[in-house]
């Protein structure tokens, strides 16, 4: 009788250990379709409208006058020297999930550096996804390419987005960083390609 009931404990807790396990991986599963989610809604961000209904610009997409100090998405060089001037006072070279980092560091294709970044990111509210709030973030780092003529004028000039997405899980320690890199066709159009996608680690 005492093996019996022994082994029975023993059955239930391979059972309750397996329960846990399929819990973490469906937890893990869920984040990181969390974190892809984000992603069409960074690239919305880069693409939207320069002005609302009644005309007034959008902050994200208008520079605004010499005592603005906000991130917006450049698109001349001019503009992207002036964004990275109003970055140059912040650590990671971000603010509210726009950046402009002066190098490609290593640390940031590393997960463990994002996880401590969310303060400059662009938090997704509940209305932008079914998660809730507080729970997923964004940044969207700006690179010129330099290869084109353009690139070094006043005119519009081609730049190259790399979105890093963050999600957290229910599960405490469930979180998935990803990175992807998104280009316009041409410089004027609201079309483009994905060029990479990857979830990071340490």
């Amino acid at each position: 009788l005492a093996l019996a009931s022994i082994a029975t404990l023993l059955a239930m807790r391979n059972l309750w250990v397996n329960d846990q396990l399929l819990n973490a991986e469906a937890d893990q599963l869920r984040t990181q379709h969390k974190a892809e989610a984000l992603l069409p809604v960074a690239l919305a961000d880069i693409l939207g409208a320069t002005t609302n209904k009644d005309g007034i610009p959008h902050l994200r997409h208008a520079l605004g006058n010499a005592t603005q100090t906000h991130a917006f998405f450049p698109t001349s060089m001019v503009e992207y020297d002036l964004l990275r001037q109003r970055l140059s006072t912040n650590p990671s070279q971000c603010s509210a999930g726009i950046c402009a980092p002066n190098t490609l560091d290593a640390k940031l294709v590393k997960a463990s550096f994002w996880k401590t970044q969310t303060a400059s990111a662009m938090s997704v509210s509940a209305a932008d996804t079914p998660y809730g709030d507080n729970s997923a973030w964004y940044w969207i780092e700006v690179f010129p390419q330099r290869s084109t003529s353009t690139a070094n004028t006043s005119s519009t000039a081609p730049f190259v987005y790399r979105i890093t997405t963050l999600a957290n899980g229910v599960m405490p320690g469930s979180t998935t960083v990803l990175q992807a890199i998104w280009a316009r066709n041409t410089p004027t159009t609201n079309t483009g390609q994905w060029r990479s996608w990857h979830v990071l680690h340490d």
